[in-house]
């Protein structure tokens, strides 16, 4: 039994599950592996409340339809009722009471905390309130592969830098994933947080399941995964077509394709489409497939494919396995891990080397039923998810308390919060001035945006905040918002924030050298924050709390920017200020430009409020 409190997040979970999504790699990890740390490390289960930043215990009722039950294998609910579960769970953690956070506390996440920036600013919060990060790793594939979005690759790096900075522990899906992120952590001047390797059991399994009817009216070979660029769907496409040029149509199986649409895959999808799937002979299904279905899939397949140029496990080969089917597959990363001596590999990325593979070992009928043979026959241990768990239970029996993060900060640099949006059409040169202008330049100082403040930022600016914004943070009334940095020089210094601009005001707290503060502010204004004296190299940090917002129209404070300035520097303070005047000034413009505005004048000036 572990001695702390143990909080485990599936917030990606209850929102796949509300989307009636069949489960795929990661969520299926997080499905069959969170009930049992409910068990094994007496472990209770939250969800994010995006809307103020903080973890909402689930239910008794809820636990047992979303996690007990859910989109594991072998689930008697049915779909509609999880999602519809799902979304009541989602509404009530709105109001909900929020889960204790404090030195106490472990919080594991198991899901895919990188594609939530609201998740990890969350995690960043209760690392600062003493609690443990416990991250389960899969893989680094942002990293090692091209071909994510430009979006994705900057919310990967930030993750990284959250667990090489917050981390406790980082046990990870395979011995690859754990080597790759204790070689990046060390090119990044970090000492990896320890963490076990856990192997993955297989995701989908033929026992207790009714496989008699084939899925598919010809014989074929079955390619599962996400359809984008990393999956390499254009080399199995190409491949298929060399087959079929050597040998026939006839004498070639089908090749089905099943995944949702990804990114990056428009190479085989427009040679998928220009000849019409080879003429039939390569198929896509991208509408959610029951698993049901994929074991029909699995189980009537000849063979089947993973040409994948990166993974972290390789759950199709691992299911593969489990139905008997011989894999054909791309020899790199952790595929050996999942496949061991039962697959037959082929040089990664190279199309002459898949063709030559699958006809030496799976076309040839008496080699295949010879690769099928040895798989049957095979009696090595297989991981379970109780293996998995125990793994990460074991993980969370030593854990090593993460000191505070003061991240080095640029003195008279001005940092942006809101993430940069993708600039439109430069053939649109008046929407591209204006782009440059609003995401390239800073609000206060005007400066130019950096391209990687993000592991700044995230660091130095720790609270409860709701979803990021495409503007900056929100920060609702109740809520705070710490400002922490290591002091850039000797002296007393000032923190200038720069707030959104909308009608209103709200009054706020600041706490630090010299005590309390308590101001009004107007939205559109610059706050000045006081640090205090120190030197150069010494931890500084000052917390601001909103205590009122009733008379801002959204309800809350929202923040930009922030720039740390010595005491003594009044140009960089009076030029933030005079930017800030402006903003306001500018907003006045554009209310007073306004319909109503012009119609409310005569009862402004009857009350005496100007016209």
């Amino acid at each position: 039994m572990v001695a702390h409190r143990t909080l485990v997040d599936v917030t990606d979970l209850i929102e796949f599950l509300e989307r009636k999504e069949s489960a795929s790699g990661v969520q299926r990890v997080v499905a069959e592996v969170a009930p049992l740390l409910t068990r094994e490390a007496m472990a209770e289960c939250v969800i994010l409340d995006r809307s103020r930043g903080v973890f909402v215990p689930l239910t008794q009722d809820e636990h047992e339809v979303l996690i007990e039950q859910g989109t594991r294998a072998h689930t008697t609910a049915s779909r509609d009722d999880v999602a519809s579960t799902a979304t009541t769970t989602l509404q009530r953690s709105h109001n909900a009471e929020p889960a204790l956070i404090d030195s106490d506390t472990v919080l594991v996440f198991l899901g895919a905390l990188w594609i939530n920036d609201a998740l990890m600013m969350a995690a960043r919060y209760a690392h600062s309130q003493g609690a443990k990060i416990v991250s389960l790793l899969y893989d680094l594939t942002p990293v090692r592969e091209e071909g994510h979005t430009a979006a994705v690759n900057r919310l990967f790096d930030r993750y990284l830098t959250l667990l090489m900075q917050t981390a406790s522990a980082v046990p990870a899906i395979s011995q690859s994933s754990r080597h790759d992120f204790v070689t990046h952590a060390t090119g990044s001047g970090y000492a990896a947080p320890p963490g076990t390797a856990t192997g993955l059991p297989c995701g989908l399994t033929p026992q207790g399941r009714d496989l008699s009817t084939k899925p598919w009216p010809r014989p074929y070979a079955l390619f599962v995964g996400t359809v984008e660029s990393r999956k390499n769907h254009a080399l199995a496409f190409e491949v298929w077509r060399e087959l079929i040029e050597r040998h026939g149509a006839d004498k070639v199986p089908d090749l089905v394709c099943i995944g949702r649409l990804g990114w990056h895959a428009s190479d085989f999808l427009r040679s998928f489409v220009t000849t019409r799937g080879l003429n039939g002979k390569v198929s896509l299904l991208t509408n959610s497939v029951a698993d049901d279905e994929l074991a029909r899939f699995y189980a009537h397949a000849e063979f089947t494919v993973y040409p994948s140029r990166y993974e972290g496990w390789g759950l199709p080969v691992s299911e593969s396995l489990a139905f008997g089917k011989v894999s054909v597959v791309a020899d790199n990363s952790s595929l050996r891990e999942a496949g061991g001596d039962l697959c037959v590999y082929f040089t990664s990325n190279d199309a002459a080397a898949m063709v030559r593979a699958i006809e030496k070992d799976v076309l040839d009928a008496d080699t295949k039923s010879q690769w099928e043979d040895r798989i049957r026959s095979h009696q090595a241990a297989v991981t379970s998810w109780e293996d998995v768990a125990g793994a990460i239970t074991k993980d969370l029996g030593d854990l090593q308390e993460r000191g505070a993060v003061f991240p080095d900060v640029e003195l008279g640099r001005e940092y942006m919060l809101s993430v940069e949006q993708p600039p439109p059409d430069e053939g649109y040169a008046d929407q591209f001035l204006d782009h440059l202008i609003r995401e390239s330049l800073t609000p206060m100082l005007r400066q130019p945006r950096g391209d990687f403040d993000a592991a700044v930022i995230d660091a130095a600016i720790v609270g409860q905040f709701g979803s990021p914004q495409t503007w900056g943070y929100e920060i609702s009334p109740g809520c705070s918002v710490t400002v922490r940095f290591t002091r850039p020089v000797d002296g007393p210094l000032r923190v200038l924030i720069s707030t959104r601009s909308m009608p209103g005001t709200a009054s706020i707290e600041a706490t630090g050298p010299g005590g309390p503060e308590f101001t009004q502010v107007y939205l559109g204004s610059v706050i000045t924050l006081a640090v205090g004296d120190g030197r150069a190299g010494e931890p500084a940090q000052v917390r601001m709390s909103i205590t009122e917002a009733t008379d801002s129209i959204e309800g809350f404070l929202g923040i930009r920017s922030f720039v740390v300035v010595a005491d003594s520097d009044t140009e960089t303070q009076i030029a933030a200020l005079e930017a800030s005047n402006e903003a306001l000034r500018q907003e006045l413009d554009f209310i007073q430009g306004t319909r109503s505005w012009k119609v409310t004048a005569p009862l402004r000036k009857w009350k005496g409020r100007g016209a």
